[in-house]
């Protein structure tokens, strides 16, 4: 019987130690998935006072890095006043701009500070995309009142205001002086000194320089930008000749006129009958010293000031039948992006890069769009070409007179397309230019609604 109690006596010891070990390894068990062990290194917080570190990302175009390397030179100073923040510049070619960002856009990746062209910013505020920046004009210090009021054509709706232009010039005519000296003729600065600058006078002296056995040509509309840019190439010619690309409203396509089509016949006569200007697709550079006038965005000096080969000066576009035709602008602005995480930080970037004293700095490559920068010479300092007359023929007086943005449009990429596609039927003579702006009718009426 002894054995027998205290064998059970055992068992029941065993089945003691059992339940407790079972109990203790649930309540582990238990511990362990309530309150997890994080055997990584928190992350640290910001010490008290101390600025969360950034990277405020900055959409541009170019088709070089040259302009880049500037800005991220000058942007130190920013980051120097700002030790949080980091700029680091994105760099698009032109052409891919507008289909690259409203990409990143969609797939919320987009840069929080962009650049903003003329034609591209009617769909960005459109969709809603950009931040309103209205509160910036009350900054005493930025002096908001100080830029050209003109160039916020496109970026005021509604009482906001969606981006501030760092450039808004007029379209130049790049000229070689040597290949006019040469040929005994006057320059373009100098007919328009002596109000003879026309059409008629620009296509005369293209004539004069052509010469097709050492491959000079008299002229060249097609700006940095490439073929592809057919409305920075050709919209002022347009508007000397009294047509449009499309009505004020945006609503209507407006080229199939009369007017249009003497326009276009200029430019297709260029390159086709009368030879003066390079065919459709050729590489040709007037820095290369076979362009006699070459139609540019006046961001082209950066370019112009390396040629070493020849003397070259600017004048301002000829005139046209319609003596009243405004000047188009190459507008380009920074504007924030509404998605942007640090809008604010973004916001100050802005100021800092449209400032009085950065469009200072950036008057060797771009006109100011302040009018006290404008009005000093920070144009000219320091540079032989262009020479001050010519800046102020060119730039000054037009940017101090009548000015227009070039058009614009919501669905802009689409219309863009099918109008590379439809003068592509002129510069491979598939059709006549009156059959051309019949087919751009067709093609660009149903984008406009």
């Amino acid at each position: 019987m002894r054995d027998e109690g205290e064998l059970a006596m055992k068992k029941i010891m065993s089945m003691a130690v059992l339940f407790v070990s079972a109990v203790s390894l649930i309540v582990g068990c238990s511990a362990t998935k309530d309150t997890p062990k994080d055997t990584a290194a928190s992350p640290a917080s910001p010490k008290p006072g101390v600025k969360e570190e950034i990277v405020l990302k900055v959409g541009m175009w170019g088709e070089n890095d040259t302009r880049k390397k500037i800005l991220e030179e000058y942007v130190k100073k920013f980051t120097a006043q700002n030790p949080h923040i980091k700029v680091e510049f994105m760099l698009v070619p032109f052409a891919d701009y507008q289909q690259k960002l409203s990409i990143m856009v969609a797939s919320k990746t987009a840069p929080d500070l962009v650049w903003m062209s003329d034609k591209m910013i009617p769909q960005f505020i459109e969709a809603k995309q950009l931040a309103d920046i209205s509160d910036i004009q009350n900054d005493k210090a930025y002096d908001f009142n100080d830029n050209i009021p003109s160039s916020f054509q496109r970026l005021k709706k509604d009482g906001k205001l969606y981006g501030v232009p760092f450039l808004n010039p007029p379209k130049v005519i790049f000229f070689n002086k040597t290949l006019f000296k040469e040929k005994g003729l006057k320059t373009p600065l100098e007919q328009y000194k002596e109000g003879n600058w026309t059409y008629d006078e620009y296509l005369k002296s293209a004539k004069a320089i052509t010469d097709s056995s050492k491959g000079i040509y008299g002229s060249f509309l097609i700006t940095a930008n490439g073929w592809k840019a057919w409305e920075d190439a050709y919209l002022d010619t347009f508007w000397a000749f009294g047509a449009d690309f499309m009505n004020e409203e945006s609503t209507k396509f407006t080229l199939n006129t009369p007017e249009g089509e003497k326009a276009l016949q200029l430019i297709s006569d260029m390159i086709f009958k009368d030879q003066v200007h390079p065919k459709p697709g050729d590489q040709i550079t007037f820095e290369g010293g076979k362009i006699g006038m070459s139609r540019q965005n006046y961001a082209y000096v950066n370019t112009a000031r390396s040629i070493k080969g020849f003397e070259w000066d600017i004048a301002p576009m000829p005139k046209g039948p319609n003596k009243d035709a405004p000047a188009a602008t190459g507008l380009a602005a920074y504007s924030v992006m509404q998605d942007s995480k640090y809008k604010q930080e973004a916001q100050n970037l802005l100021k800092f890069m449209t400032s009085k004293e950065a469009m200072t700095e950036f008057a060797f490559m771009y006109v100011p769009n302040r009018s006290s920068v404008l009005a000093s010479d920070a144009l000219t300092k320091g540079f032989e070409s262009p020479t001050k007359e010519a800046i102020k023929a060119s730039l000054i007086d037009p940017m101090n007179g009548k000015l227009r943005a070039q058009n614009a449009h919501k669905n802009w990429q689409q219309i863009d397309v099918k109008v590379q596609t439809v003068i592509d039927m002129l510069y491979t003579k598939t059709y006549p230019v009156k059959d051309v702006l019949k087919k751009m009718e067709d093609e660009v009426t149903p984008l406009m609604k």
